[in-house]
């Protein structure tokens, strides 16, 4: 540790003991590929997260990139109703396997598991994080790239540019 540490270690380049380790995240499935994740956020409900989300990953299907939508809207999925998906998504001993769009995109919500696709979904807190924990641990998304520095450059511009809703 430096004479002239702050212990604020947002702005200090020095590589001291003191430093707090990056945050860890937890492996997606060991089956998985995926090469890019773009996160559509929001605090807000009904400011179009679905809508944006959907239009991302056509555009990127048009473009010749196997990508998928994970819908970690628990309560209130709408990716399946967006794309015209029916029915359940399987699993083996390898994971579970989204279900592939007419433009194939990969898509994996909460409502391609329950019994009934239009039942609700009463949970909260903790339980609706754990579920989004296993769609990212527990399920196989396998995507490609086929044109990976377009596909960098592509999540450089998402990034640097985002959609935002007013």
């Amino acid at each position: 540790m430096s004479e002239e540490c702050t212990h604020d270690c947002s702005n200090c380049g020095a590589a001291c003991s003191s430093r707090n380790a990056a945050p860890q995240h937890d492996a997606p499935n060991p089956h998985s590929s995926v090469k890019k994740v773009i996160g559509v956020v929001s605090g807000k409900g009904g400011v179009g997260k679905s809508m944006t989300s959907a239009l991302l990953a056509c555009a990127m299907a048009r473009r010749g990139y196997h990508c998928g939508i994970l819908d970690a809207d628990i309560t209130g999925p709408s990716i399946p109703k967006l794309f015209g998906i029916h029915g359940r998504a399987m699993a083996d001993d390898k994971g579970c396997w989204p279900i592939q769009s007419r433009m194939g995109i990969d898509v994996m919500s909460i409502n391609l598991l329950v019994e009934n696709e239009e039942d609700p979904v009463v949970w909260r807190g903790p339980v609706i994080a754990g579920a989004v924990k296993q769609f990212w641990t527990d399920v196989v998304h396998s995507f490609p790239t086929r044109r990976s520095s377009d596909l960098i450059s592509c999540s450089w511009i998402c990034l640097r540019e985002p959609v935002t809703s007013p």
